[in-house]
C-alpha cells in the first residue's frame, strides 16, 4: 500500500547532518565547507582559463610570426585570407586600400596557375623596430615576389606595407649586367 505521507523536510542526508569543529576557531556544517571548496576550485579554474586566454592572445606577435601564420593562411584559405591576417596587424591601414590590393593579387594569382611554395629572398632592416622581408612566391607559370615591411613603434609589431610584383627577370637580367660584375667594380682596379 503506498503511503500519501510528505517526506519529512527535516530530514537530511548525512553529509549536511555532520559538522567540522575547529575548537575556538571555526565550527560549520561540511556541507557548508563543500560548497565554498566548490567554489573556490570554480574560481580558480576561471581565472587560471582567462589568464591563460589573456597570455595566448597576448602572445607578441614577431615579424616571423605574422609570416609564419601569413603562409600557413596562404597555403589553406588563399591569399586573400592571408592579406586580412596581416592587415589586421595595423589599425591604421585603411580597408578600402586593403580590399582593392586584395582583389588585384587574386586576379594576378588566378593567371600564374597552382601555388607551388615559396622562399626568403632576404631579410633586412635599418633598426631594431623596422623590418623588411623579401618573398618569392612560387607558382606554375612565373613567380612573384612579396614585400613585407614591419615596423614596431612601442612594444607591437605591425605591418607598414605590403608590396608585390612579378618583374624579377629585369632585376634578374640587371644583376647580371657587366657594370655589376665584381671584377668591373672600380675598386678592383
Amino acid at each position: 500500500m503506498l503511503s500519501s505521507k510528505q517526506p519529512n523536510s527535516k530530514i537530511l542526508p548525512h553529509y549536511k547532518k555532520l559538522r567540522i569543529r575547529v575548537p575556538g576557531i571555526y565550527e560549520a556544517p561540511i556541507y557548508s565547507l563543500m560548497k565554498h571548496i566548490l567554489n573556490l576550485i570554480i574560481l580558480s579554474l576561471a581565472i587560471y582559463s582567462c589568464s591563460n586566454a589573456n597570455s595566448q592572445s597576448g602572445e607578441a606577435l614577431t615579424p616571423e610570426k605574422i609570416n609564419e601564420r601569413f603562409f600557413d593562411l596562404y597555403d589553406s584559405k588563399g591569399p586573400s585570407e592571408a592579406l586580412e591576417f596581416v592587415f589586421s596587424t595595423n589599425d591604421w591601414i585603411n580597408e578600402t586600400q586593403t580590399l582593392e590590393v586584395k582583389n588585384k593579387l587574386i586576379e594576378l594569382t588566378k593567371q600564374l596557375g597552382s601555388y607551388q611554395g615559396k622562399e626568403v629572398i632576404s631579410k633586412r632592416s635599418i633598426s631594431e623596430d623596422y623590418l623588411l622581408y623579401s618573398f618569392l612566391i612560387k607558382y606554375d607559370r612565373q613567380p612573384i615576389r612579396y614585400l613585407f615591411i614591419y615596423y614596431k613603434p612601442n612594444n607591437k609589431w605591425q605591418l607598414q606595407k605590403f608590396q608585390y610584383d612579378d618583374n624579377l627577370e629585369i632585376e634578374l637580367i640587371e644583376a647580371a649586367s657587366a657594370y655589376r660584375l665584381t671584377e668591373n667594380l672600380p675598386c678592383n682596379e
